[in-house]
């Protein structure tokens, strides 16, 4: 038999739950279970966000887009596994042919620079030009170095970043506007808002197999009526 202190403290915890959950605001597409494969002609990023859908020609397998993604540009990696403001839960960005850039994660301090097949876990990366070209590079690795110890930002702190606001940082220190727009409704840089501002350009996109499996599947029902 299951203690009545247990019963109670469940319980309380489930209803705190479900009362922070109603506060928050919705969460911010696209939906990875939902996704839809569409043809590209007429189509826009926020259909993306707002609808989950995805020009078929941009979605290639994972390790094939990391490969052919630029370096230089920005990586939005998004997962079934949703954090609370939805599925595209980081920002990164590519800076070799081998490497990404980012701040850490919450309890990390100092810039990292990890593998670029460290990204190989997500289900679904979008590869977004924000402008960087070679001439930048230089000025971007050199801001990579000087904030190395930057901690992580947690409480409105000064010189601490996110992953949206360090990305922002590196778009500054070369010269370029920012990436990633502040969402009003979370009060966040959220890595999803790469794709509503109009200087940045969805590449292509890449897929881990069971999404690929997924969307495979929907398109073949889709084809047969």
């Amino acid at each position: 038999m299951i203690p009545k202190s247990t019963v109670w403290r469940t319980g309380l915890l489930a209803c705190l739950s479900l009362l922070l959950s109603s506060c928050l605001p919705a969460q911010v597409g696209p939906d990875l279970t939902a996704l839809t494969l569409v043809d590209g002609a007429g189509w826009r990023p926020a259909d993306l966000r707002e609808r989950s859908q995805l020009p078929a020609e941009r979605l290639l397998p994972l390790d094939e887009a990391l490969r052919r993604a630029p370096v230089g540009s920005l990586l939005v990696a998004c997962e079934y596994a949703e954090a609370m403001w939805g599925p595209c839960r980081h920002l990164t960005r590519k800076i070799s042919e081998d490497r990404v850039a980012e701040e850490p994660g919450l309890f990390g301090r100092g810039a990292a620079v990890l593998p670029l097949d460290s990204l190989r876990r997500r289900d679904l990366v979008l590869v977004v030009d924000s402008g960087v070209r070679d001439a930048h590079l230089p000025a971007i690795r050199r801001e990579i170095g000087r904030l190395g110890d930057a901690p992580y930002l947690l409480n409105g702190q000064l010189d601490a970043f996110d992953c949206g606001t360090y990305q922002n940082a590196l778009q500054r220190a070369a010269g370029l506007p920012d990436a990633v727009p502040l969402d009003p409704r979370w009060g966040a840089y959220l890595p999803s808002g790469v794709l509503s501002v109009p200087t940045n350009t969805l590449l292509f996109a890449g897929g881990s197999g069971r999404l690929l499996a997924q969307v495979g599947q929907e398109q073949a029902a889709t084809d047969a009526h």
